[in-house]
């Protein structure tokens, strides 16, 4: 097999085969006579014409499917049979009016099927040649423009047959006749004796070119077969209405209908790998579009991220310049007004640097929690935390100014929190030190239990000026915070968001609540613990330093 060919199928040798050694078994016989079944050849034209038309649209789909030009070229053989078949049945409807010895059936009858023989074999000969001569300019307009190139195939084969009926009714009087009366004439059998060599060699010419063709052309060699046998039987029983003259039309009737299930297969098989390319392409696609949302939604939470990390950068480069600027002056003045200024002057500049490098660590200690502080992210370590250790812990990390301005009460003795302790120490500590910060007088701190009693309230209470009422609904958010008296800020704004992200990842609550008639209470819920801790020492508290907050 050539290396670039195509497998012949097997059962298209057997009907060729088959076509050729039934017409040379039926030449013996061919000779006898038969009654007339003028029905039978009518029904013929109606089959052969449907199969060799059914054939060519087939072929048609195949180019547009493809694009492969002779397989058009192979359907204009077709379609000029299928057509062919009307104007041979009007002439043999004519020849049975006009009687034997008229000119329909002596000289236009017989050469219209001539014509249909011969010119079937010389379509499918002359396409291979016509292809591979074609332009590549045409060839590629035929291309792409299939549709155009099968509306120009159709009507020049249409204007073919045209052609060839009107020479053979017009010219019938310079023909050759075929018959005399009922006796078939020298001139009748050399022509069908051309007809003859000129089918064997299209089907030769076929045959050596068969292997570089595709299954749905290979299947014409049992055409042009059928052909070559109907030609063998026309010269061995010329007369008409013979067993040969039968043999012939039934021949050339069984093999449009192999061709035609031929294409059919070939064709359903072509569809069953489309519909499996399809279903193949369908799953690619809803991998494709199922990969592309979990895209989406990554390129959702990077921009929600960098929008995060925007904003704590922003807000940072933001909020350091006051701590900063204050640094800078404090120690200037330190450096050059040393000698000038008073002792307590210098207390104060000293005072206010530590003041400004405890604001920045606090700032960085916000900031390396905030860096993994969206919603859901925080993973806490729950365990039984005793209350008043949680209390000590904070009021122990305060500066003595400020302890001496902090009242606990720390509730029911023994009672324990379920949550993690770094995360509770956070939160208790960032509502005691606003307190201290922005309230002037006492701060108490006080624990509860719930309704319930499954939940553990931690309450700080200031007697400062409260939060502003629209503020209040903002009060938790984002970087969030009420300008204070003379419009100065002291923090970033993101401790109270910062603990309630805390508190809902330890399945805990925070809210604010006004005083009356001023002040403000903050308030943290977690889950009790049910059973007493063993030890009075949670994990990340040992030696009062908080690894958030460093204080």
């Amino acid at each position: 097999m050539d290396p670039d060919g195509i497998p012949v199928r097997r059962g298209l040798w057997v009907y060729a085969v088959a076509v050729v050694a039934a017409s040379l078994l039926v030449v013996p016989l061919a000779g006898q006579r038969l009654a007339v079944h003028p029905n039978l050849i009518n029904t013929f034209f109606v089959l052969m014409a449907s199969a060799d038309l059914l054939t060519a649209v087939l072929l048609v789909q195949q180019f547009l499917a493809g694009g492969r030009l002779s397989t058009l070229g192979l359907s204009s053989a077709y379609i000029y049979s299928s057509l062919m078949m009307v104007p041979y049945a009007v002439v043999f409807a004519r020849i049975r009016r006009a009687g034997a010895d008229s000119i329909w059936a002596e000289v236009r009858g017989p050469w219209l099927f001539i014509a249909l023989l011969c010119g079937f074999s010389v379509l499918v000969a002359a396409q291979q040649y016509t292809v591979a001569a074609l332009p590549d300019r045409l060839g590629g307009l035929a291309r792409s423009r299939p549709v155009a190139a099968v509306v120009v195939t159709v009507t020049a084969v249409f204007a073919l047959v045209v052609a060839v009926t009107g020479v053979v009714v017009g010219a019938a009087g310079r023909l050759p006749r075929m018959y005399q009366g009922d006796t078939p004439t020298a001139a009748g059998r050399w022509v069908v004796g051309a007809t003859l060599l000129i089918i064997a060699g299209t089907l030769l010419a076929v045959v050596r070119n068969l292997r570089h063709r595709p299954p749905v052309e290979q299947w014409v060699v049992v055409a042009i077969s059928a052909s070559l046998a109907t030609a063998i039987l026309y010269l061995a029983a010329p007369h008409r209405y013979t067993l040969g003259y039968y043999v012939a039309r039934v021949t050339l009737l069984v093999s449009s209908g192999v061709v035609l299930l031929a294409l059919l297969t070939e064709t359903a098989g072509l569809y069953r790998r489309l519909s499996a390319a399809h279903r193949d392409l369908d799953r690619a696609h809803r991998e494709l579009s199922r990969r592309a949302e979990h895209l989406t939604a990554a390129n959702r939470e990077l921009e929600v991220a960098g929008t995060w990390k925007s904003d704590i950068i922003a807000t940072l480069s933001h909020e350091i310049n006051q701590p900063l600027a204050v640094i800078s002056a404090c120690s200037e003045e330190l450096t050059q007004d040393w000698d000038v200024i008073t002792e307590q002057e210098r207390r104060a500049a000293v005072e206010a640097l530590g003041s400004r490098v405890n604001q920045l660590l606090d700032m960085a200690a916000h900031l390396l929690v905030l860096c993994h502080a969206e919603p859901g992210d925080l993973h806490a370590q729950p365990v039984a935390v005793p209350v008043e250790q949680a209390l000590a812990r904070v009021t122990d990390n305060l500066t003595r100014p400020a302890r001496m301005r902090v009242s606990v009460s720390t509730g029911p003795p023994g009672v324990a929190v379920l949550a993690d302790p770094v995360h509770t120490h956070e939160v208790l500590t960032n509502f005691v030190t606003n307190a201290i910060k922005y309230s002037p007088g006492d701060i108490h701190v006080s624990v509860t239990l719930d309704d319930t009693g499954d939940d553990i309230l931690f309450a700080v209470t200031d007697e400062g000026n409260g939060v502003p009422p629209p503020f209040v609904e903002h009060l938790f958010d984002r970087f969030s915070q009420a300008d204070r008296s003379g419009g100065t800020r002291n923090s970033a704004g993101f401790g109270l968001y910062l603990s309630r992200l805390l508190a809902e990842a330890n399945h805990g609550q925070v809210w604010y609540e006004a005083e009356v008639p001023h002040g403000s209470r903050f308030v943290l819920s977690l889950p009790r613990a049910h059973r007493a801790p063993e030890t009075a020492t949670a994990p990340g508290l040992v030696g009062g330093e908080s690894p958030v907050t460093g204080r």
